[in-house]
């Protein structure tokens, strides 16, 4: 009897803290995905002035984003420099300009929120 209630004093503090764990993740996971279903980017306008390529991007979701933390793929490359107009925080119902430098028309361009939302055009 003494062994299963020492067992016990060892297993419940583990399966507590395990239980714990399985829960922080499952809250997170739920965070997430209600951020992702709430997000959503259009590409409204692609430019060429020059030699840059001028990109505007709506974001026609209800979460606000962080323009800081967006991802570029241009032609199939995640670029490491652009620019864009409003660094921070990226509003509901609003635009922001992403230029790139040395940009050429008719390529494949791709705009990433920090949360994996994506919109796809063609310059």
């Amino acid at each position: 009897m003494a062994a299963v209630l020492y067992a016990a004093t060892l297993f419940f503090p583990l399966a507590e803290q395990s239980y714990e764990r399985v829960y922080e993740a499952k809250k997170d996971s739920n965070e997430l995905w209600h951020e992702k279903l709430n997000t959503k980017i259009v590409i409204v306008d692609t430019k060429i002035t020059g030699s840059e390529l001028n990109i505007t991007v709506y974001n026609n979701g209800s979460t606000a984003l962080d323009s800081g933390k967006l991802d570029v793929v241009y032609n199939g490359t995640i670029l490491q420099s652009f620019n864009v107009s409003k660094q921070g925080v990226w509003s509901p119902k609003t635009s922001i300009n992403v230029t790139i430098n040395n940009g050429e028309s008719n390529r494949r361009l791709k705009i990433i929120t920090s949360n994996g939302v994506s919109d796809y055009a063609i310059s």
